[in-house]
């Protein structure tokens, strides 16, 4: 399945405000997302870079391509899902540091994906936080592969916590992990136990202006022994009737 939609993330970080718009595609079968973004408003010590790792891009989520016996957010939510609307206050955190502890982001976000509608959308506010990661000094330079976990957290609710490193320009390193409660109105799958969300690459591109990204994403089985899944099961069955 391939799908266009219009992207838009707004906010505030550090005080000041941000806003960049744009448009973005991705492909379920390639498990590949791409945004291309025109910033009008940045705030200084937020590198749109981060957007990937800690805060405003759930269309990567939706590419993510299924392998057998998984459930990718795409089918799970029928194309449909928010954070932080649907709850409110219920958003997406991130925290991330250097080696030696320091904090070097903290930022909120929520969000509203829908691609039932014409055009499709992606958008995200930056509800606030603090960040001192400035492009040009010591901003993101390179993204590995990284993955978090999947799980079907309640009616509706789809929880991915991910930890990621970061290789910034000042050749130290970022630690960081971002908790995104996703909530799925029109649910139509439930996901199974516990999965793998896999970001298996990231290339992108900034020149202060425009962000070019284009991020692939597979989704992984994380199988629990037989007994477990089936007391996990058990208990899924209960808490949901």
């Amino acid at each position: 399945m391939n799908q266009r939609h219009d992207y838009r993330v707004e906010g505030v970080v550090n005080g000041r405000p941000v806003l960049g718009v744009g448009e973005g595609v991705i492909d379920t079968t390639t498990g590949v997302s791409e945004i291309n973004v025109e910033f009008t408003h940045l705030a200084e010590g937020w590198d749109p870079r981060t957007i990937v790792l800690m805060c405003c891009d759930r269309a990567l989520v939706m590419a993510a391509r299924e392998t057998p016996g998984t459930v990718g957010m795409y089918r799970a939510s029928g194309g449909y899902l928010s954070i932080g609307r649907h709850l409110i206050g219920n958003n997406r955190e991130t925290y991330a540091r250097a080696a030696d502890g320091r904090v070097l982001a903290h930022v909120r976000a929520s969000s509203v994906t829908d691609f039932r509608t014409d055009p499709a959308i992606d958008h995200s506010r930056i509800e606030g936080g603090v960040s001192h990661l400035r492009f040009g000094v010591n901003g993101i330079a390179h993204v590995p592969a990284f993955d978090g976990i999947m799980m079907q957290a309640g009616p509706g609710l789809i929880v991915v916590t991910t930890r990621f490193t970061a290789l910034l320009e000042d050749g130290t390193s970022l630690y960081g992990s971002t908790t995104y409660p996703h909530y799925l109105p029109e649910q139509s799958v439930e996901v199974p136990y516990y999965q793998i969300l896999r970001v298996e690459s990231v290339e992108q591109e900034f020149d202060g202006r425009l962000l070019w990204s284009r991020v692939t994403t597979s989704v992984l089985p994380l199988a629990p022994p037989i007994a477990d899944q089936e007391h996990a099961a058990i208990e899924r069955l209960a808490s949901m009737a």
